[in-house]
């Protein structure tokens, strides 16, 4: 085969192997519920630490990183689970009122979501749960760690199809967490940070399996 001939071919051959890398999903379990706690808190940090520096770019590669790591999605489908994510987060936070704009987004993501795991939570329900605690936490008298912590169990509540009972102590944890933030926002203690979101999904972990849900 001549050189000019086998251009194509290989074009072809890398086509192929490119489009099996981005469109087969890791081994491991299609599941919210099942993930490494500790890997899970690190990628978060690193999201708030880019969230809060605008690096948008930077969210959107780690947003895609943990959707493909810890839930197994393919890489293409975390990117597009990623896309909707990153941009609810970022347009949320230039916002000055009509926080409702990044309902769609945020729909669309756990309506992916919902498909891939194969759960029956109310995707639209999940989003609205999820944009009412990112609203208290900018809202003086409403964003107390408790007072989130209260939203952010009724979300997981939604969301894991469990109880927000069953779902306070992690919900609180995390909610302490972006308390901590707020508070020192020029400088965040970000190990104090890291500890808080490493024990809620420990906790959330824990609360999941013996909920068996």
């Amino acid at each position: 085969m001549s050189r000019s001939a086998r251009i194509p071919v290989v074009a072809a051959m890398l086509t192929v192997f490119g489009l099996a890398f981005a469109l087969t999903p890791p081994s491991g379990p299609r599941s919210m519920r099942q993930f490494d706690a500790d890997r899970l808190a690190t990628l978060e940090v690193r999201m708030w630490k880019a969230y809060y520096d605008k690096e948008r770019v930077h969210l959107f590669g780690l947003l895609v990183t943990l959707l493909h790591e810890q839930y197994h999605f393919s890489w293409a489908g975390a990117t597009l689970e990623g896309f909707h994510l990153a941009r609810a987060a970022s347009t949320f936070g230039d916002l000055k009122g009509h926080d409702e704009v990044v309902l769609p987004d945020l729909e669309a993501a756990y309506e992916k979501i919902r498909s891939w795991t194969g759960a029956s939570f109310d995707p639209r329900a999940v989003a609205r749960a999820e944009l009412a605690w990112w609203e208290a936490r900018r809202t003086p008298g409403q964003n107390s760690p408790e007072q989130i912590g209260r939203l952010i169990a009724e979300e997981y509540a939604l969301l894991y199809e469990s109880s927000a009972a069953a779902m306070s102590a992690p919900a609180l944890l995390r909610a302490q967490a972006a308390a901590i933030r707020d508070a020192k926002a020029e400088h965040p203690d970000w190990s104090a940070i890291a500890r808080l979101l490493q024990q809620s999904y420990r906790e959330l972990r824990e609360a999941l399996a013996s909920a068996n849900v």
